[in-house]
């Protein structure tokens, strides 16, 4: 049972997931230099260094995608060799190569941050960058948290892409980036674990580590909050019934640790704001569609909160009876006035050892991104 102690990788009944008492949290106290609005200094329009050589290798199908999922024409990277001026391109909201000057130079750039002394712009990129420099986030038992905090103006869809380097044999717990929505908008992290949300005040989609099973590689999965999520408990009561849902559960989808991987997310919110209609989510692994899912399916089914489709090989989903089949229900929202407003890289562990968990090249954007060409 996931408790009120603090926070451990949690194991609940045909549940996995990492869940915590806080899942994070900042305040407007966090950072007293933290700017107003998504504006300021730094922002995708402004002048930075470029990179400049390397190549990437492609990445798993966990499952395979679905016949009309793939997205047609060109990605936006491939016309930005090693993502150089990608930031100028119209279809950008938010970009970061960190090649700043300095931890402080990045950290100007966002509304909120914690721990910028477990901050370093190190000399390792990803393979086909055409920069210099990467974040190392490092975070464990004597400072939790270490993480960067972006709002943008409101969008009812964007893709987030950026690369990751986990370093090996860390206990991790929330390790990746989140990105979704407040109403109103906020100039920090608020996650509020363990409640639901209610469809007008906020939504969640994540993605980072989940746990291991029966020997096999650190994976990812999504950690996702939304009104139409599932609660672990068979009658969800209190203020800790709900955590994060995961919905991918494949054994390919691994951390690869010590190796930079390329991941991106699209998030399209329901239309019909009565309803799941309109909404798709996608994730792609080095440019390989991990899943897609939309208001037609896959069909799956519900583990408490996990949901299971046919692609799905982890354990958790393969060792229980199969439940009834249905769609996830994306109705993120239900009033049109809660739209996607924020992307948040973090690197938060709670048990030793300390981990680093480096990002680069990421962009958040109206269309399709792509790996780094």
């Amino acid at each position: 049972m996931c408790s009120r102690l603090p926070i451990v990788w949690c194991v609940v009944p045909l549940a996995i997931a990492a869940c915590s008492a806080d899942d994070s949290p900042s305040s407007p106290a966090a950072n007293a230099s933290a700017m107003p609005d998504g504006g300021g200094p730094g922002s995708a329009g402004d002048a930075q260094t470029p990179k400049i050589d390397g190549g990437q290798t492609g990445g798993p199908d966990a499952g395979g995608p679905r016949p009309d999922a793939q997205t047609s024409g060109p990605a936006l990277a491939s016309k930005y060799p090693g993502d150089i001026g990608i930031d100028k391109d119209p279809a950008v909201i938010w970009a970061e190569n960190f090649e700043e000057s300095s931890v402080s130079a990045v950290t100007s750039r966002y509304e909120d941050f914690k721990n910028a002394s477990g901050m370093a712009l190190v000399n390792d990129v990803p393979p086909k960058s055409g920069g210099h420099a990467s974040m190392r986030m490092n975070a464990g038992v004597s400072a939790n948290a270490t993480d960067l905090y972006k709002t943008f103006a409101n969008r009812d869809e964007l893709y987030a892409r950026w690369y990751a380097k986990y370093q090996a044999g860390i206990l991790w717990h929330h390790s990746g980036v989140w990105f979704g929505g407040y109403n109103p908008v906020s100039n920090y992290p608020n996650p509020q674990a363990g409640l639901k949300p209610n469809g007008n005040d906020r939504f969640a989609i994540a993605v980072e580590p989940s746990i291991g099973i029966g020997g096999s590689a650190p994976r990812l999965d999504y950690y996702n909050y939304w009104m139409q999520m599932r609660s672990w408990m068979d009658t969800p009561s209190g203020d800790t019934a709900y955590y994060g849902n995961a919905m991918i559960h494949s054994n390919a989808l691994t951390l690869d640790e010590g190796q930079w991987i390329c991941l991106e997310v699209h998030v399209k919110l329901n239309a019909d704001v009565s309803s799941g209609k309109g909404a798709v989510l996608e994730v792609w692994k080095n440019d390989a569609l991990i899943q897609r899912l939309d208001e037609t399916g896959p069909s799956g089914y519900w583990l408490k909160d996990n949901f299971c489709t046919p692609a799905a090989d982890g354990r958790e989903c393969r060792d229980y009876p199969r439940q009834a089949d249905t769609i996830a229900n994306l109705q993120l929202r239900n009033t049109a006035s809660l739209q996607l407003n924020y992307f948040w890289p973090q690197n938060y562990i709670t048990e030793g050892p300390d981990g680093n968990l480096q990002f680069d090249d990421m962009v958040v954007a109206s269309e399709r991104i792509g790996c780094l060409h």
